[in-house]
């Protein structure tokens, strides 16, 4: 009898032990984290919780809300209203809000950039083929013609969600699409009540809570960073001249184009932004890029809540004069 008791009370012991074992598991954060191909690079929403079913039910709807801003904003496809609009022939042309609400902020971006962002250049990315998997040097006569037919020139917000825009001319969202799909995967999540989440389109970078450490792609070594930086509750977007190119005569030629001469931005090798807008950020990297040096930090340093790293065709580093705090040492 003494024994059955005994083996009882070991058998409660045990069972006791296990469930606080299990108990305390339970309640240890962990970091759930997954990855899909969406416009165009690799996505990977992290977020960290106790609850495991919670975090991958908020990483599936922020991916479905990755793929909804995807279709939305895509070139490829005939179904998206960006495509519809490109191929419109109308003089005047009634687009949805949230397309009409970033062409808004494109027009920001244009203007205070002097015209170094620009996302009507849809015809001159088709004329070097970054559309293709073998993109190529055109003729400057093909340049010529597809200058023509872009240009933030060409294009007119009239309110009422309706634009004005030259026949001819297509936006491609590719230097902007990223930032904002970011910022929306975000908000979905804050929604869903996540208190600690990572959101990254390619390096265009998006965090929930703090104790973030992010690091920056190296532009001549994609297997080594260049920096690290913390992030809490904030953002942040680099463009360089190494997510898309070829070489000709031992010559770089990329994707980020000088909306005025049609040829790629010459003298960076990438644009570093820290700001709380990811969709800002992705688009002022792009600006400051084709801006330059000089005349991009100066318009930085005119910004509100914005920092940037630059690195010249030299590989010398340059920081605004907030960007260091960022910085993991």
């Amino acid at each position: 009898m003494k024994r059955v008791i005994g083996y009882t009370v070991l058998a409660i012991v045990l069972f006791l032990i296990g469930f606080f074992i299990a108990r305390n598991n339970s309640d240890e954060i962990k970091t759930f984290k997954r990855t899909q191909i969406l416009l165009g690079t690799v996505v990977e929403i992290q977020v960290r919780d106790k609850d495991e079913k919670k975090a991958e039910e908020a990483i599936s709807k922020a991916f479905a809300e990755v793929k909804r801003i995807d279709d939305l904003f895509t070139t490829y496809s005939e179904e998206s209203p960006v495509w519809k609009i490109n191929i419109s022939s109308d003089t005047i042309i009634k687009i949805g809000d949230e397309i009409y609400n970033l062409l808004i902020l494109c027009d920001s971006v244009t203007k205070i950039s002097n015209g170094c962002f620009d996302v009507s250049l849809d015809n001159l990315t088709r004329a070097w083929g970054f559309y293709t998997d073998n993109p190529y040097l055109p003729s400057k006569t093909e340049i010529d013609s597809a200058l023509i037919n872009s240009g933030w020139n060409n294009v007119k917000l009239i309110g009422n969600n309706s634009i004005i825009k030259k026949k001819n001319v297509g936006f491609n969202f590719g230097a902007i699409a990223k930032g904002y799909a970011v910022d929306k995967a975000i908000e979905l999540l804050k929604t869903l009540e996540v208190q600690s989440a990572l959101v990254n389109a390619g390096g265009e970078i998006k965090v929930i809570g703090n104790d973030w450490k992010v690091g920056i792609q190296h532009p001549r070594d994609e297997r080594d960073i260049v920096a690290a930086v913390k992030l809490e509750n904030n953002s942040v977007a680099t463009s360089g001249d190494y997510e898309q190119f070829f070489e000709v005569d031992g010559i770089r030629y990329h994707h980020i184009l000088d909306p005025k001469s049609g040829y790629p931005a010459r003298g960076l090798q990438s644009v570093t932004i820290i700001n709380q807008s990811n969709t800002f950020a992705d688009a002022l990297a792009t600006a400051v890029f084709v801006m330059g040096k000089d005349k991009g930090m100066e318009l930085i340093e005119t910004l509100y809540d914005t920092e940037a790293m630059i690195i010249d065709e030299q590989g010398k580093i340059f920081y605004s004069s907030g960007f260091k705090k960022f910085l993991i040492e």
